[in-house]
């Protein structure tokens, strides 16, 4: 849940100064295409960790495939939204395109600096000998 927050503080903060900035600038269907894919993003994206989240807690050896499983079907979701449903009328295309390019450009950066923060056990190691019982000390000098 913490690569969570992290990913929505970074990209709603940035996201929402963007579309603040620019109303005054551009208009509001210039800040509104903004914040409409910032939106989107942060949907579809939150939804994945989510699932991820939940998959963990089941096993904790699913979280990552989960986790990329999800990750595919929110690109290829997002896609079609945008492709094959259309976007509403007071959208601007170029602000909406350039809006989620930077949202998602902000929440892998949010991912990343998490994920690298984040202590997650996605390898089911065996425990570790204690000192003094490995194969050394039977002759075998590995």
């Amino acid at each position: 849940m913490g690569i969570l927050k992290t990913c929505t503080a970074y990209t709603i903060s940035v996201g929402a100064a963007a579309s603040l900035v620019l109303w005054p600038i551009l208009g509001a269907q210039f800040a509104g295409s903004i914040g409409f894919a910032v939106g989107l993003v942060i949907i579809f994206f939150g939804v994945s960790l989510l699932i991820a989240e939940l998959a963990g807690r089941y096993r904790s050896g699913w979280a990552l495939p989960a986790f990329l499983f999800t990750y595919m079907l929110k690109i290829v979701g997002m896609g079609f939204l945008v492709l094959f449903s259309g976007l509403p009328d007071w959208v601007y295309r170029p602000a909406f395109m350039w809006g989620a390019i930077g949202a998602l450009v902000l929440w892998q950066f949010g991912e990343i600096r998490a994920f690298s923060k984040a202590r997650l056990p996605i390898f089911d190691d065996e425990e570790p000998t204690p000192p003094g019982s490995g194969e050394a000390q039977h002759g075998n000098p590995r």
